[in-house]
Parts: C-alpha cells; sequence; structure tokens
C-alpha cells in the first residue's frame, strides 16, 4: 500500500477550513484501500494580535461592507450545509487564536491533536462557544485528555512552533486551508472532494512534477467566496 503524508495549516476562525476539512476526509475514506494517509497539522492565525469580536463585524470591517460580509456568510453557510455542517455566524467570534493553537500542541499524539481541532471547530462555530476564553480551552483540552498542567499557554516553545508554521505556510501560498501532499503538490482552498482525492492517489505514486490547485480561502485580507 502507499503512503501520503497530508500537512493541513488551518485556523479554527477561517470559515473555509472546516468544510475543507470535511472534504479532505471523504477524500481519505474513498482512498482507504489504496492509500495509507498520515494528517499532520500545522497552525496558522489569520488574525494576529487582534482582540476577538462578533464574526459580522469583523467581515464587515474586512470587506468595507455589510453586504458583502452578508454574501460571504450565506455562501459559506450554503456550502457547509452540504457536508453537514453548521455555522452559527451570530455567535461566532473573529480574533488571534493563538491559544487554541497552542491547546492543540500541546497534545502528545497525532490522534489527540486531530480529536482536539475538530472540538475547536464545533465549538467555536456551531455551539457557540467561547474560544478564546482559557477557561473553555481548557475544559476542551480536558475532554480530549490533555491534563491543565500539560497546557502553556504563555510557553515559549509552543509560540515559536506557532510562528514557524506560519513561516512555512507563507512560503508555500497565501491564506488557508493549505494542504502539501508528499511534500510535492500542494491544494489551497476548500476544493471538491474529487480534488483531494486526485491529490492523494497521484502523490502516493513517484512523481517528480510539482503540481497546485487553488480554491476558495481566507488570508489577512479577507476570505473568498
Amino acid at each position: 500500500m502507499k503512503r501520503v503524508e497530508v500537512v493541513v495549516w488551518s485556523d479554527f476562525v477561517c470559515p473555509w477550513c472546516w468544510i475543507a476539512k470535511r472534504r479532505l476526509e471523504q477524500a481519505i475514506r474513498a482512498v482507504e484501500t489504496e492509500v495509507e494517509v498520515v494528517v499532520e497539522l500545522k497552525a496558522y492565525r489569520l488574525a494576529k494580535g487582534m482582540m476577538p469580536t462578533d464574526f459580522a463585524t469583523a467581515l464587515a470591517r474586512k470587506f468595507g461592507s455589510v453586504k458583502q460580509a452578508a454574501e460571504m456568510m450565506g455562501a459559506v453557510s450554503d456550502q457547509a450545509e452540504l457536508e453537514g455542517l453548521r455555522y452559527r455566524f451570530d455567535s461566532m467570534r473573529f480574533g488571534d487564536t493563538v491559544d487554541a493553537h497552542a491547546l492543540v500542541k500541546s497534545a502528545a499524539s497525532r490522534e489527540a491533536r486531530a480529536s482536539i481541532a475538530e472540538m475547536l471547530f464545533q465549538a467555536g462555530t456551531t455551539d457557540g462557544k467561547d474560544i478564546f476564553d482559557r477557561a473553555v480551552l481548557l475544559q476542551l483540552g480536558a475532554d480530549a485528555g490533555i491534563r491543565p498542567g500539560e497546557i502553556d499557554f504563555e510557553g515559549k516553545s509552543l509560540l515559536t512552533q506557532i510562528k514557524e508554521d506560519e513561516m512555512e505556510a507563507n512560503a508555500i501560498a497565501s491564506g488557508v486551508p493549505l494542504f502539501v501532499f508528499n511534500s510535492r503538490t500542494y491544494i489551497s482552498g476548500a476544493q471538491p472532494v474529487q480534488v483531494f482525492e486526485r491529490a492523494l492517489r497521484e502523490s502516493a505514486v513517484s512523481v517528480d512534477t510539482q503540481g497546485q490547485v487553488h480554491g476558495q480561502s481566507c488570508s489577512s485580507d479577507g476570505c473568498d467566496w
């Protein structure tokens, strides 16, 4: 069986990132009898240094238009529904997610990091929980089996890792979600499942050429829709 390592950069306030995550997961299931897929999560912050604010206000400021912000939220909600996801923009918040990424990096295994990442998307996007509140993050960590003493929101090592992840992503593309397959091919944005599936299959064989596919994504300047 062939093997593919997929390195994923995302942010928990990126509205396209959870959708793209679901599509990648569908693609992985589609090739599971042919390809072993290992997913490594990396951090990316869309709003460095920004205090949390409600999502609609943040989008309107970025776009300079309440109408454009509403159109973007509508488009994302429609796509999310197709993946079985519920986006509650009325309770979602936007800001610097450094603490959420530090929580993920505190997990000891890939499986635990994947679990806490999914919990963060669910909490902030659907459940109306404040993922900028350290008490909320500590509870999510506990639910994922991470002891409070294992989480250091102020730790220089974790902050350095987050910054290094961001630098690595910015050297490849601008914005998230971003996926790199076996260090060969990258996909940016919430591409259709078939695009992820093809990338998994093609990256699992010996290919010398590099390729890239662009789709809907978010950067510090805003989100496509």
